[in-house]
């Protein structure tokens, strides 16, 4: 007598298509963690600490633009979002894991170890030297206590003979607060807000605020699966009525103290909205490859439609001329008004290889995808849109770099050092790679019961009024 083998209670795990990209991003983090090792061992602390920054704004963008577009979909009930807004959600949801990633760059933040190259000395002496005489007439007309020395002006908390802070305003509100004189006027005037401990409230509330509204609207997402009330829908239509108002909010604080914050000098009233185009600007080629990955290898094969990939390379066609509208606004008013607090941000990045940087996010941002993607059945083709697609994640990692980079390089050292930079984005993107396929595997591929799916799929359902009149 043969006993039967006992058939396994375990059930089957639903394919996503991500079985094949599992192995890869614990390869990607190794690789990381190797290069971050050498950097560290060669001395490059301060590229290391700058390419953290850069590869951590690069995936913040990505997943805030994964929020907005969840924000978009409940707001206007757009029904083309509908089979890719879990893809959107899972996007959104990394938030809480990105405030990990940023815990470095909080406790580095004040810390004096920042060195510059010789070229970028050069060019901040340089500076010093043609702005002290008019940051002392603005010091003597405000009535403020600002006291100058010899060869020192605001542009760096501290001459070029030692290492400085990596945010160099908490340097100088750190010398304040010791000897109650600065010369930095430009944190002084600013001082409300530049303060250390109110920057630290800024990030953490940020990313707390997130991490509720993410959460929370991903739950009734999949509370909806269950039972398919339509309350759930009636919930998240309430949550993006306010998130969005704390969604512009949030994103701008976080682009202003993180990123503009190393050069506090500066002044620009449109660098949230410059952020934010550009972070919906790779999100939607993000999700559209991520969508069309599952549409031809995993669980979306009947679920995303061909006018779903085109609705969401059109709206990718309109935040490409929408980011081009924003930086040239910018770059426009900045170079009209002509302040030396303000056009000094841009004066140095037309010195050297940035000004070669700087035409290739001008043409690689607006105008290659903008021709290539004015025919309307190229939106629906992968071979384009794929190519588009490796070309808008290079150059908004370069938008990133000319923000951050030219503050410590005035030469070509940052191409010397792009490795260190690729280190960071391995490192940051295998982690945030294990979360979302984790996110995916464990959830629903898409929503199941919401009350758009079967419009998106192209199928009609009769009304109860229409199926009355039928005799049915």
């Amino acid at each position: 007598m043969t006993a039967k083998k006992k058939a396994s209670t375990k059930k089957p795990e639903p394919e996503t298509g991500l079985s094949a990209w599992v192995k890869l991003p614990l390869a990607l983090i190794l690789i990381g963690v190797v290069i971050a090792i050498v950097a560290i061992a060669i001395g490059e602390k301060t590229h290391l600490a700058h390419a953290w920054l850069v590869s951590f704004m690069f995936y913040l963008s990505i997943c805030l633009g994964g929020f907005f577009l969840v924000l978009l979909h409940y707001l206007l009930d757009t029904h083309w979002i509908v089979p890719i807004r879990r893809i959107a959600e899972h996007l959104a949801s990394l938030l809480p894991l990105l405030a990990v990633l940023f815990v470095p760059i909080a406790i580095y933040s004040g810390s004096e170890f920042v060195t510059i190259s010789s070229g970028a000395e050069a060019s901040e002496q340089e500076k010093k030297n043609n702005a002290i005489k008019a940051e002392k007439k603005a010091a003597e007309v405000h009535g403020e206590k600002v006291v100058f020395k010899d060869g020192q002006a605001d542009h760096d908390a501290h001459s070029s003979d030692g290492p400085r802070a990596f945010y160099s305003w908490m340097q100088s509100e750190k010398d304040y607060k010791e000897t109650g004189e600065t010369h930095d006027h430009a944190w002084y005037a600013k001082r409300a807000y530049l303060s250390t401990g109110f920057w630290h409230i800024r990030w953490v509330l940020c990313f707390v605020i997130w991490g509720v509204f993410t959460w929370l609207m991903r739950k009734h997402s999949l509370a909806q699966d269950s039972d398919g009330d339509a309350k759930w829908t009636g919930y998240n239509r309430k949550l993006a009525a306010a998130g969005i108002f704390v969604f512009a909010a949030t994103l701008t604080i976080g682009a202003i103290d993180w990123m503009k914050g190393l050069e506090h000098q500066w002044f620009s009233t449109m660098y949230g909205v410059y952020y934010f185009a550009g972070s919906v600007w790779v999100s939607l080629i993000t999700i559209y490859v991520i969508a069309l990955r599952l549409k031809t290898h995993g669980p979306l094969k009947d679920v995303v439609q061909k006018k779903t990939l085109k609705d969401n390379a059109t709206l990718f066609f309109a935040f490409t001329v929408f980011y081009a509208y924003i930086h040239f606004s910018q770059y426009f008013l900045i170079w009209n008004a002509s302040i030396p607090e303000e056009t000094f941000w841009y004066v140095k990045r037309e010195q050297g290889p940035w000004w070669w940087v700087g035409m290739l996010i001008i043409f690689g941002h607006f105008f290659v995808p903008f021709l290539a993607l004015l025919r309307q059945d190229v939106k629906v083709r992968s071979e384009v849109m794929i190519t588009v697609a490796v070309l808008a994640w290079f150059i908004h990692f370069c938008d990133m770099s000319y923000n951050i980079m030219p503050l410590i390089h005035e030469s070509s050292g940052w191409m010397k050092l792009i490795w260190i930079d690729l280190g960071c984005l391995l490192f940051m993107g295998g982690c945030l790679s294990i979360a979302f396929i984790y996110f995916f595997k464990k959830h629903p591929p898409y929503p199941q019961r919401d009350p758009r799916i079967a419009e998106t799929m192209g199928v009609y359902i009769k009304l109860h009024s229409e199926a009355k009149v039928a005799g049915k």
